[in-house]
């Protein structure tokens, strides 16, 4: 079998805004910090999870240390929608 092949120059989202699906946690780049993230639309809601996976993906491949801690989507550079209520944790079979 062929392994998935991983490209340098990625895209995350489209051009469709639509309203956060229920528990789904969404995330939208600010435009002043659209040159940090080569790849990110600026102001498209997209899956949190997946904007992650992308932004971790593209710290990893350049070979540099990677610049974040506690939040690889920083706060100051995204906004936020939709997901659980602040504190709260799903249970193991929610996952």
């Amino acid at each position: 079998m062929s392994q998935p092949t991983v490209r340098a120059g990625y895209r995350v989202g489209s051009a469709q805004v639509r309203a956060a699906a229920p528990g789904r946690r969404e995330a939208r780049l600010r435009p002043e910090h659209a040159d940090r993230y080569p790849g990110v639309q600026a102001n498209e809601w997209v899956s949190a999870a997946m904007l992650c996976d992308c932004v971790i993906a593209r710290e990893l491949l350049s070979g540099l240390p990677v610049g974040w801690r506690d939040r690889v989507l920083a706060p100051e550079h995204f906004e936020f929608r939709g997901g659980e209520q602040e504190g709260h944790r799903p249970r193991r079979e929610d996952r």
